[in-house]
């Protein structure tokens, strides 16, 4: 781990990261991150394309996005990847034609996550008790044209929602009357999603997630990621993160899933850890401009973090 801090810093040793001494306890189970390939920590190669309450310009102008598109780093196709719970309870639906099907998870947090574009020989039946981590399939290879494979991901209050996909459902996109999956997407003339049920799924489970050891992803080999003494605040210079680095935190920024902002912009997640024995914040996830609203903000996010829990 290679470092460039202020003079208030201490160098850091050999020892690499220090554990940060105030642990801040979760309050909840422990999460896993929906994606993850044989052998590697659960996010680490994949990237979120299309963030929730973001405008999908190239696929569905004029919507927003209500759930995450996870995609694998570069030209890897994503069909294969191994689709994990992200929390614990059982599985209460696996069907559809999304295309490829939908499998949903009622968790013991009253929150239902939705996993779409699953593919069909691969999927947990009905029924099924889950655990954070548990693999429930993978994704499905898609040959429609329409989009490339990859998962999309949906966290929400319900399972059915009158006016979202219940008796009166307002905006059927690829859906309809008493219909599970849902539309996916929201008009941005109507209602912001998180005012309807969705939340926003990272920051749902971004403390459960992210707090205790994490490994940097392959987002951020080498970038000079910056060290501040608040999410915010002031710098206290800059560290130098490398795919596969230990970083351990101790407290995950405050957060609220059903905020209504919108764009990737809101993805502001931020990790306290200890360098040298000085105390700081670390960024987990950003904004990125791989995809942009037709405002030109940003609807791409980048995982820096990712859980040691749960590898496969």
């Amino acid at each position: 781990m290679h470092l460039r801090l202020s003079r208030r810093s201490a160098l850091l040793g050999a020892a690499g990261l220090a554990i940060a001494r105030r642990q801040v306890a979760v309050a909840q189970e422990p999460r896993s991150l929906p994606l993850a390939w044989p052998g590697r920590h659960p996010g680490d190669g994949f990237w979120i394309r299309n963030a929730f309450a973001s405008e999908n310009t190239w696929y569905n102008p004029g919507w927003w996005h209500c759930g995450e598109d996870w995609y694998a780093l570069g030209d890897v196709e994503t069909g294969g990847a191994e689709v994990l719970s992200v929390g614990q309870g059982r599985v209460v639906y696996v069907g559809s034609d999304y295309p490829g099907r939908v499998v949903i998870v009622e968790q013991e947090d009253g929150l239902y996550a939705m996993y779409g574009h699953m593919d069909p020989d691969s999927i947990v039946p009905e029924g099924t008790p889950v655990r954070a981590g548990d693999m429930l399939g993978t994704v499905y290879h898609r040959t429609d044209g329409r989009a490339p494979s990859h998962l999309h991901f949906e966290m929400r209050t319900f399972l059915f929602s009158d006016r979202v996909n219940g008796e009166h459902p307002e905006h059927g996109v690829r859906c309809g009357l008493n219909c599970p999956p849902g539309p996916g997407y929201w008009p941005m003339s109507a209602e912001h999603p998180a005012e309807l049920g969705w939340r926003n799924p990272v920051l749902a489970m971004a403390a459960a997630t992210f707090t205790g050891r994490c490994y940097v992803t392959e987002s951020a080999p080498s970038a000079m990621m910056p060290f501040l003494d608040q999410p915010g605040g002031e710098s206290l210079g800059e560290q130098a993160l490398r795919a596969g680095d230990l970083v351990e935190i101790g407290e995950v920024s405050g957060l609220d899933a059903a905020a209504t902002e919108t764009s990737a912009e809101h993805y502001q997640v931020w990790g306290r850890t200890s360098i040298g024995g000085q105390s700081g914040w670390l960024r987990i996830v950003q904004p990125a401009d791989g995809d942009t609203g037709s405002d030109g903000r940003p609807a791409s996010v980048e995982i820096l973090l990712a859980p040691e829990r749960f590898m496969l």
